[in-house]
């Protein structure tokens, strides 16, 4: 919500909202920024462009079977979870193993 918030407000750095676009929100606000979601909802509507409520919410992260197709796919010479907490990357580290990527190159940090 912020970047929108920015893009909104005309301070984004890269992106600027005009008439006829088109700006998907694609979750609920959380329980107590509903009236922040709805003032940037009116700066985009005041731009003249459409808003689209989708139920498209998504968590931006890689499941198992994407996390798998990746490695499978990009054969690396490395493979280095990085994202999320010690257990996420784990859990990661498993999935690589489990496409046949040798464990030896399965690099961990703590």
């Amino acid at each position: 919500m912020t970047a929108l918030s920015r893009m909104a407000n005309g301070t984004h750095k890269k992106v600027n909202i005009k008439a006829g676009d088109v700006v998907i929100l694609s979750s609920t606000p959380i329980l107590g920024n509903e009236k922040a979601v709805a003032r940037v909802i009116n700066e985009v509507s005041r731009k003249h462009a459409k808003i689209s409520f989708q139920d498209t919410h998504v968590s931006g992260h890689a499941c198992g079977e994407e996390i798998k197709l990746i490695y499978t796919l990009a054969s690396p010479k490395y493979a280095i979870p990085i994202h999320g907490e010690y257990r996420h990357r784990l859990e990661a580290a498993s999935l690589v193993e489990s496409v046949g990527v040798k464990k030896e190159i399965c690099i961990m940090f703590e």
